[in-house]
């Protein structure tokens, strides 16, 4: 639902602008002042877009790089206008006396995003500082018209709380909350139109539920749970599109049950769930169902890529089903004349 909409429909009211608060510390303005560089996009048919830096400075701006210098240690609240489509953070620095360009990570706190913002893709990937900095807070609620939240918080080791729910507009959650290793709770239910969800959770040991029922039109679930120990249940049924499944489950070890069928359009495997202890069985033992790489001797026209250490570290019972129960493949097993 788009902004508008969503406002002529009596919704809560919308969010006309993104903000966030933007903390420099002392050291940070060591040649006078710390500049903060910013890349941004307009809406289609907007001629610009205002910035509110919060220094009193408010200026109009059509620039892909946008840019300030502060000159003053302290916390700002820095807002962005409506006609912004997509913005990232993009870098931080003063020039000190003896002319070395000091690179800084200043904290974030971020606030609200417009409802009118279509794309968060990497906005705050990447900034921490383990001294001062980083993304600081809670994983605020995502704006009504954001499609794609692509790795947004990617290696944001800083934030804390809990997972917000998925809106309907997001199509591509891809590495989203990657290597976020502070957020806990549980992880909600996937919003209805996402088509990619790759390394969404990857390395966040603090996401907790039962894996629940996939989006029915995903294709991309390469990485998603890597390394999320703290989730739990059986193994939801691939969607029929599911194309890469890569290291999905990889050191899931709350996972149980029986590994489901493979999805028809299925590309590659590799790992899928590797190190998944938990797991006691397949659907099927027959190896021209169960093995991606048998279907492709006997489908010329199949698009299977790669398919290896499937099962490596899962239950012997369910390593004996598949090539070799230490290496945990999907190569056939041989034959009594191979043997």
């Amino acid at each position: 639902m788009t902004a508008a909409r969503c406002q002529m429909l009596g919704c809560r009211p919308v969010n006309e602008d993104t903000v966030f608060d933007f903390e420099i510390a002392e050291y940070e303005i060591a040649g006078g002042y710390c500049q903060l560089q910013m890349r941004a996009t307009r809406r289609e048919g907007c001629e610009s877009f205002k910035m509110d830096w919060g220094d009193g400075t408010v200026v109009e701006q059509s620039d892909y790089v946008v840019w300030h210098n502060y000159t003053k240690a302290g916390r700002y609240t820095v807002r962005l206008g409506k006609n912004v489509k997509w913005w990232r953070l993009w870098e931080c620095c003063t020039v000190t006396s003896d002319n070395r360009i000091l690179i800084s990570r200043p904290a974030i706190h971020p606030k609200c995003w417009s409802d009118w913002l279509e794309s968060c893709q990497g906005t705050y990937c990447g900034w921490n500082n383990s001294d001062h900095g980083g993304v600081q807070g809670h994983v605020i609620p995502w704006g009504r018209s954001i499609a794609s939240t692509f790795c947004c918080y990617q290696f944001c080791f800083d934030i804390t709380g809990g997972f917000p729910p998925w809106t309907p507009a997001i199509t591509d959650a891809t590495g989203t909350f990657d290597r976020c290793t502070d957020l806990s709770g549980r992880i909600p239910r996937w919003g209805r139109n996402i088509t990619e969800v790759a390394q969404c959770y990857c390395d966040c040991p603090g996401a907790r539920g039962k894996f629940l029922p996939w989006p029915e039109r995903c294709t991309d679930f390469a990485s998603c749970f890597k390394n999320a120990t703290g989730m739990h249940g059986e193994i939801p049924a691939w969607p029929e599109c599911a194309e890469w499944l890569d290291s999905a489950f990889e050191g899931c070890t709350g996972a149980t049950g029986i590994i489901p069928k493979w999805p028809e359009s299925v590309k590659s495997v590799n790992s899928c769930y590797k190190g998944c202890t938990g797991l006691t069985s397949v659907w099927t033992d027959d190896p021209a169902l169960l093995m991606p790489e048998e279907k492709l001797r006997n489908s010329p026209t199949s698009d299977y890529y790669r398919c290896y250490d499937v099962v490596t570290g899962c239950a012997d019972e369910v390593r004996a089903l598949f090539w070799d129960k230490n290496w945990g493949g999907t190569i056939p097993r041989p034959t009594e004349a191979a043997t």
